[in-house]
């Protein structure tokens, strides 16, 4: 028989680890693609391992103008939650996409600057340049937030304060 008067520090690792045990995840297979340019309430669904089918629907940020990246919540009918880096549950668009297209942005600047260099003057041809580059900035989008087929997503069960 274990005496916890002697032994505290087993005390405080169960204490520590008992609610690290009940949060059990699980992993979902998405059945068909998602993203974040789909209406809200758009309908989705995943299978775990055992095969239980979870069912839910997106709520959908898309991708805006001046590079501002799309997102999407996934809600599920049943109690669980995504598991995602962000502590909202929110799953966006990477920054791959993004970057790229600010340096083609300011590529295509510096390309409209050496094409009217000599015909407009060095000072003129750098406003332009500027304008071209903050012209393609705004207009563009960023990226959308995409989930494939087959792609795994990690959930955890909902708590009690949460809905």
């Amino acid at each position: 028989m274990i005496r916890l008067r002697r032994k505290p520090e087993l005390a405080l690792l169960l204490i520590a680890f008992v609610p690290v045990a009940l949060a059990q995840t699980t992993t979902l297979t998405l059945q068909q693609d998602i993203s974040s340019r789909m209406p809200t309430g758009s309908e989705f669904s995943a299978k775990d391992v055992s095969g239980k089918l979870y069912k839910g629907h997106l709520v959908t940020h898309p991708a805006r103008w001046f590079l501002r990246r799309g997102s999407m919540i996934l809600v599920f009918n049943e109690p669980v939650v995504p598991i995602t880096s962000d502590r909202e549950g929110v799953l966006r668009a990477g920054n791959k996409v993004r970057l790229l297209k600010l340096g083609g942005s300011l590529a295509a600047g510096k390309l409209a600057d050496d094409c009217v260099d000599g015909a407009i003057g060095a000072t003129k041809a750098r406003y332009l340049a500027a304008g071209v580059a903050v012209g393609l900035i705004f207009f563009q989008k960023g990226g959308e937030a995409k989930l494939h087929a087959g792609d795994t997503i990690d959930v955890e069960p909902r708590q009690a304060h949460q809905k």
